[in-house]
């Protein structure tokens, strides 16, 4: 290619720097929230805050309580399955294909509307909320949906990580 534009000099760390990382298919730490397993694939410190990536497999009937971020754009790939998601008043089925985009300060939750295990992708901007994984997720034991006298346990927890929790009780009627 023959490019006659003015480039940088050929001794700029722009020509060199490998400044990215690749994550394999392998790689992340897997955390379980109830019957939500989720791969913690890219975090803050590793995108100086940037951005956090996780890769979720959700069982059917199953998903996340409806909360808010406050400092967090949150946004969602469906790689197979259905599910249904809330957004603010509104209900949204998103199926295999389909991105789903949820700023900071929006009400929003998902779940599997089909039979079967589903995958969706999460991706934070910036990070902070897979710190929250990280720390609380669970490593062992027999999926169980987390009870609401473990969320109310958890307020303080919540908070710090920029969450708030704001269900109704029939998001999913």
């Amino acid at each position: 290619m023959a490019l006659d534009l003015p480039l940088p000099s050929k001794d700029n760390p722009v020509w060199t720097a490998a400044n990215g990382f690749i994550v394999r298919k392998g790689d992340g730490v897997i955390r379980r929230t109830g019957h939500e397993v989720f791969s913690v694939k890219v975090t803050g410190d590793q995108t100086e805050g940037a951005f956090a990536f996780m890769d979720g497999m959700i069982e059917p009937g199953h998903g996340n309580v409806p909360h808010v971020h406050s400092e967090e754009d949150e946004a969602f790939y469906v790689v197979s399955g259905t599910f249904e998601f809330i957004n603010g008043d509104r209900k949204i089925t998103a199926s295999a294909g389909d991105f789903l985009y949820i700023p900071k300060g929006t009400r929003h939750g998902f779940r599997n509307a089909g039979d079967a295990p589903a995958q969706l992708l999460v991706f934070y901007l910036p990070a902070g909320p897979e710190s929250f994984f990280l720390a609380y997720g669970e490593t062992d034991g027999e999926p169980q949906p987390w009870t609401d006298e473990k969320f109310n346990g958890m307020i303080d927890i919540l908070g710090a990580h920029n969450m708030v929790l704001l269900p109704t009780g029939h998001d999913w009627d």
